[in-house]
């Protein structure tokens, strides 16, 4: 069995979503998914690195982790670091249910880990040839 982590922290700042979708990509074509797939997945990751960044407790940085498992495909996690104040709530934006919404459309697993209303971590999976 092929297994590969790798392991990314960028600041919380739009303009570091072009470096998420970029290493997402480079996994994700090593791994061996089409490009359709490259496409989906990086979409589903941008996004879920929009919702982290916006929600009430905010935060510093987003730090992503990628498995590989080269039978049965990709996991990544998505969390927080270095909390900081905010005013917005994932919870009443509606950005952040659309971004759920295309999540769940483009990955074949998605789990999200809450504490006192703040997501402390995503993880989602894509399966080969799923």
């Amino acid at each position: 069995m092929n297994e590969d982590r790798v392991s990314l922290k960028v600041p919380a700042k739009p303009e570091y979503i072009l470096v998420i979708r970029l290493t997402t990509s480079a996994v994700a074509s090593r791994a061996g998914f089409g490009v359709d797939e490259i496409e989906d997945i990086k979409v589903a990751v941008a996004e879920a690195g929009i919702v982290i960044m916006n929600q009430q407790n905010g935060t510093g940085a987003i730090e992503l982790d990628y498995e590989v498992d080269g039978e049965k495909g990709i996991w990544i996690s998505i969390c927080p670091s270095e909390e900081r104040e905010t005013d917005q709530s994932y919870t009443e934006n509606e950005q952040a249910e659309l971004s759920f919404y295309i999540m769940e459309s483009l990955m074949d697993g998605i789990e999200k880990k809450e504490e006192d209303g703040t997501i402390r971590k995503l993880k989602m999976h894509k399966k080969f040839g799923g």
